[in-house]
């Protein structure tokens, strides 16, 4: 194990391998970081921190498609119509 300055806790692969229920009892606590050959290539984080992560990542996604929609013209109500439409309509042909 290693910490690097004020870095997160850093493990080798073949460490990880070797004591991985460790590894997830420290990962409550705090971001583990799996490194490969000295480079980071994996994180063991708590479920919560992953779903938290996950849903920022959507909000953003949303915010983004919310600008581009804004920028070509495109309501949000008018994005809802056309999309319950198509959904509706697939749902007929079932």
């Amino acid at each position: 194990m290693v910490r690097r300055g004020g870095q997160k806790l850093r493990v080798s692969i073949a460490e990880a391998r070797s004591n991985f229920s460790g590894m997830l009892k420290r990962a409550r606590k705090e971001p583990v970081i799996i490194t490969r050959r000295g480079e980071p290539d994996a994180v063991i984080l708590p479920f919560g921190e992953y779903e938290r992560l996950r849903r920022l990542r959507a909000y953003f996604s949303m915010m983004r498609l919310s600008r581009e929609l804004e920028e070509v013209g495109v309501t949000a109500t008018e994005l809802y119509e056309v999309s319950r439409k198509e959904l509706e309509g697939r749902l007929w042909l079932r």
